[in-house]
């Protein structure tokens, strides 16, 4: 996949209260194993700091990672401040998005939908997967990065 990513600026990190750092990392590595440069924010990420290196950057594309289910209350004031800042990056979101494992992932992931989130990953989604997509959905916004 080397070079699949030349060009693209991706913005990374765990959002809000949360600690995990483990699935973020993976992505990171996977990003720039795909050629992109990758501007990792590391944990307990406020959306504002999210935006500002957004907006900074001109990133491309911005990943936003949560393990304890808290996405949910921080991700909206991130989309409102991107589009504040007049930013349009692809966003993704995933992880364990709900408080609740009973929570059916239809219903977590249209309400990241509604958020204005272009991907939602359940857990255990491959870094893979995520770098595939970012590929793809450059190509589709007709970006000469992909």
């Amino acid at each position: 996949m080397t070079s699949v990513l030349r060009r693209v600026r991706v913005v990374v990190g765990s959002i809000g209260d949360d600690i995990h750092v483990v699935g973020i990392t993976l992505l990171g590595h996977a990003l720039r194993n795909a050629g992109a440069d990758v501007i990792q924010l590391g944990i307990q990420t406020s959306p504002e700091e999210f935006v500002a290196a957004a907006v900074t950057e001109d990133a491309d594309a911005v990943f936003v990672s949560s393990s304890n289910g808290h996405a949910g209350i921080f991700c909206p004031e991130l989309v409102a401040g991107l589009r504040e800042a007049g930013a349009d990056p692809i966003l993704y979101v995933g992880g364990n998005l709900s408080v609740s494992a009973a929570t059916p992932w239809d219903e977590v992931r249209e309400r990241f939908a509604r958020m204005g989130f272009d991907r939602v990953y359940p857990p255990r989604t491959l870094p893979d997967q995520a770098v595939r997509d970012l590929a793809d959905d450059l190509r589709a916004r007709g970006s000469q990065n992909a």
